[in-house]
């Protein structure tokens, strides 16, 4: 039996639920509604390796979000829908307050635009591509300097490096 392609309107309401409820609602349990049990995303790059990631995956990366931003908020800016695709602009923000991609918090705020784009089948995500500006980010919150000059790159590798041994050490 083919599957029916959803309806623009059906790709924007499915979008809103899941940037409302999930994203900025915190609500994870979601997922395993609106999310595919074949899921593939290729957008974080957090798994071992920088591999695609499954719908588990999605999810720590969401966590990971909250856990880093406690006021973490993704405001939508567009959304255009083909076929069985839908594009978000989107922004997202909030106070670096926890660690984040192991990045310990710094206590500032940051704003950062992105675009993700969701292959919707029988009303659930099967395949999503996603950017953002993760270095803009990082800029804002004060990990990596605003000037990026080679001196200052290797005093951010050693910030770095020096926060992992540290942690290193709190573990053993």
């Amino acid at each position: 039996m083919a599957t029916k392609m959803p309806a623009t309107e059906e790709l924007i309401e499915y979008e809103e639920r899941f940037i409302d409820e999930v994203w900025n609602g915190r609500n994870l349990d979601l997922i395993d509604e609106m999310v595919s049990d074949d899921y593939v995303g290729h957008w974080f790059a957090t798994a071992e390796g920088g591999e695609d990631v499954d719908r588990d995956g999605l999810r720590e990366f969401i966590a990971a979000s909250h856990e880093g931003f406690s006021d973490f908020h993704m405001e939508p800016e567009f959304m255009i829908g083909q076929d069985d695709m839908i594009a978000v602009g989107f922004t997202v923000g909030g106070t670096h307050d926890g660690e984040f991609m192991g990045i310990p918090a710094t206590g500032k705020t940051g704003e950062t635009p992105g675009i993700f784009v969701h292959r919707i089948q029988d009303g659930k995500a099967v395949e999503a591509w996603a950017t953002w500006d993760a270095l803009g980010l990082l800029q804002q919150v004060g990990v990596v300097p605003e000037q990026f000059t080679l001196s200052s790159f290797l005093e951010t590798g050693a910030n770095l490096a020096k926060q992992d041994v540290l942690k290193m050490a709190k573990r053993d």
